[in-house]
């Protein structure tokens, strides 16, 4: 039996989970050189009465700390209230500290998110500011407990890695995308299923090629984010079968079904692939009443970078 569908959104429910990226012929070869790997995962849930409760991203965060831990990243995890501004602040510090430019950043955040702007999906890099919500936050958001795209984009700055990726699981999370340098789009058709890894690949590079290297929100020149819906999208979370949030049930499964081109290592251009297909495939079809209906969403680049391996 079906269980309550509850989206992301702050009071009517939305949600929020992040990451991204775009190019994918890596060669194994390329990991040769050793480096090390970290990984900060919030999940907020409860908010304390300011939002409503939502059921899964408590359990997202422990779900995704499993995979990264088992991964070989080093990862620090908050859920509920432990997952504050604050804490996230001293968080991202510790890693800047330890942290070496060749060495790979994760951020994933599972719980409410949402926007300031209003009206249909705007470009890459634009004006409004969407949002994550930490532990306290309320509604209307208070600077004090939520973090807009801009700001997270300038806190992430202090990390000496080059290699960052920000994976958003809620509502609205592709507001975060910056500048015109993204992968995907709504597809003409959902019987046409999403594009191919080829042709993501292929229209990444035309969008690099011609990017203005201007940009609001988080451009991919600092982060590749992968984000669980658009700017204007919610984003979903169910019991049985999923026990998740829809985007993270499927991002999960990546490690073990996502290698499309079976070289042993899953990106995050293959992570976004997977994920968007299954979306696209079961979730938009099994209920694809319009308002449920949602796409993820990745940066877009020349580059691409290792996930995980292959399990």
């Amino acid at each position: 039996m079906r269980k309550a569908i509850q989206p992301r959104i702050w009071a009517a429910g939305a949600g929020l989970l992040l990451t991204g990226m775009a190019f994918a012929g890596l060669s194994a070869c390329m990991l040769n050189a050793p480096y090390d790997k970290y990984a900060i995962v919030y999940g907020v849930a409860d908010y304390g009465g300011l939002l409503n409760t939502l059921a899964y991203p408590d359990d997202d965060a422990d779900a995704m700390f499993l995979l990264l831990d088992a991964q070989g990243y080093a990862v620090t995890i908050r859920k509920n209230d432990q997952a504050t501004r604050a804490n996230l602040l001293g968080d991202i510090d510790s890693v800047a500290a330890k942290a070496d430019k060749d060495d790979l950043f994760l951020f994933y955040f599972s719980g409410h998110g949402g926007p300031t702007g209003t009206g249909p999906e705007a470009e890459g890099g634009d004006r409004y500011d969407e949002w994550v919500s930490l532990y306290g936050s309320g509604y209307p958001p208070d600077l004090s407990t939520t973090f807009s795209d801009d700001a997270l984009n300038a806190a992430f700055k202090i990390i000496p890695c080059r290699k960052k990726v920000i994976i958003l699981d809620s509502c609205n999370s592709g507001g975060f995308i910056g500048n015109e340098l993204e992968a995907d789009g709504e597809p003409s058709s959902l019987v046409e299923g999403s594009e191919s890894l080829a042709e993501l690949a292929a229209r990444a590079i035309s969008l690099y090629a011609n990017f203005d290297g201007s940009s609001a929100d988080i451009p991919p020149w600092e982060a590749l984010v992968l984000s669980a819906a658009g700017e204007r999208e919610l984003s979903y979370e169910m019991g049985w079968p999923y026990g998740h949030g829809i985007f993270t049930y499927y991002l999960l499964e990546a490690e073990r079904e996502g290698d499309a081109n079976r070289d042993g290592w899953v990106t995050v251009t293959e992570a976004f692939a997977y994920t968007q297909d299954c979306i696209y495939r079961d979730w938009n079809f099994d209920y694809g009443l319009p308002s449920y209906v949602f796409s993820p969403h990745v940066s877009g680049g020349p580059v691409d970078y290792v996930l995980f391996e292959a399990r």
